[in-house]
């Protein structure tokens, strides 16, 4: 097991992948990777043309985004003596195709993922669990973590 996929969100569920693939990283030596993705769905002002609210939206992708970097930062953090290269990935997009897009596109050995994450209930009243669609979705084992 060469390399590790962590998707982090913040939820209790991610963090126990985390301290799941801290041992898995420390037994077999592993490169890790976490993953957050930023789900982009900022409402929209209707006042005025469209056109007015870029200025307003960029903004607040990218206070996102510096707080998705924070975040995976201060994940990595958990990993210093346990992985030797520990790589911080921010995607934006919808969580579980972001996920799937990345594992098609890297070389990932396992997938390390909280059973439910900060969306829980709504993603599964509306359109089923990430970590379900992951499953279903990858052609690599994924250790879900509850």
């Amino acid at each position: 097991m060469k390399k590790i996929l962590i998707p982090v969100d913040g939820s209790a569920y991610s963090k126990k992948a985390v301290e799941h693939g801290k041992m898995i990283a420390r037994a077999f030596n592993s490169d890790v990777v976490l993953l957050n993705v930023l789900q982009v769905n900022f409402p929209l002002v209707t006042a005025g043309p469209f056109g007015q609210n870029a200025e307003y939206v960029t903004k607040l992708y990218d206070e996102a985004k510096k707080a998705s970097e924070a975040f995976l930062q201060e994940s990595a953090k958990e990993f210093e003596g346990i992985a030797e290269n520990v790589e911080t990935v921010s995607l934006h997009g919808e969580a579980a195709d972001a996920i799937v897009d990345y594992v098609d596109k890297n070389d990932v050995d396992l997938i390390i993922m909280g059973s439910h994450g900060m969306g829980a209930i709504m993603n599964r009243l509306f359109t089923g669990s990430v970590t379900t669609k992951v499953l279903h979705h990858v052609g690599k084992p994924v250790l879900v973590v509850k």
